[in-house]
């Protein structure tokens, strides 16, 4: 149940911004530093920000603004950025494919 969220990735070094296809957050943004700050909001945004930080220790900080999630890493993370685009795109998911 739910859609996939189409995304462009453009990384810098460490940090990397994840242009997606549908909004999260208000135009004005928001910085979450860890998860207990996450944790600390019901928005969409920082659901999605506790999502990023359970999944790795690498993150130093994300933003959120409207469609834009922005990740500065605390190290350049190459092609392990896959594995977080997996986790945005299927972020509204509910529950995977029935088996037929």
């Amino acid at each position: 149940m739910g859609q996939k969220i189409e995304l462009k990735t453009t990384q810098f070094g460490k940090n990397v911004i994840f242009d997606l296809n549908r909004s999260l957050s208000g135009q004005d943004g928001e910085t979450y530093h860890n998860i207990a700050h996450a944790s600390l909001s019901n928005e969409i945004s920082a659901q999605l920000a506790m999502k990023l930080f359970q999944y790795s220790n690498d993150i130093e900080n994300i933003f959120i603004q409207s469609n834009v999630v922005t990740v500065n890493f605390t190290k350049n993370m190459g092609t392990a950025i896959k594995e977080f685009e997996k986790q945005i795109e299927d972020f509204f998911l509910f529950y995977g494919d029935e088996e037929e």
